[in-house]
């Protein structure tokens, strides 16, 4: 049965429903976590042909998975996050990724969705670990993890 159903259709009347059930609304005042990320799907790999692989949207306060999308074998998924964030509302959210999607275009559209974000950035991007490395450093960073010292 789920074979024959259109996925995008699916995908809205479970996001409605969810929505709908836990009272959720893209008018809360308070920010809330969403995390994307990806994973292959056990026992989908087949001769000549690569395994399916999902990316998923996980709303950190409930734990619902509220938009979910296939990558596309012949990109990755910093581009299919491109899609699956059209298909969520972001306001009032802090979207949370590994280094992947630390990309200009997938800021720009959480940005432009009215979210935040947090992302980690590591060895892929030197240039930019280097200029945040160096701002935490820096006496008069505008923002510092460290204790300070008593003056």
């Amino acid at each position: 049965l789920l074979m024959r159903l259109d996925p995008e259709a699916l995908e809205r009347a479970l996001r409605g429903w969810i929505t709908q059930e836990l009272g959720l609304s893209d008018s809360e005042e308070t920010l809330s976590a969403v995390s994307l990320d990806g994973k292959t799907l056990c026992g989908t790999l087949r001769s000549f042909a690569k395994a399916i692989h999902l990316l998923a949207a996980v709303d950190h306060q409930t734990g619902c998975v509220l938009s979910q999308g296939r990558v596309d074998e012949q990109t990755n998924e910093h581009k299919a996050a491109l899609d699956l964030l059209q298909t969520l509302v972001l306001k009032g959210q802090v979207v949370v990724g590994d280094a992947m999607f630390c990309q200009r275009d997938v800021c720009q559209q959480i940005l432009d969705s009215g979210g935040d974000y947090l992302l980690a950035v590591k060895d892929n991007q030197p240039t930019l670990l280097r200029d945040i490395e160096q701002e935490f450093a820096a006496q008069d960073a505008a923002f510092s993890p460290l204790p300070t010292a008593p003056a």
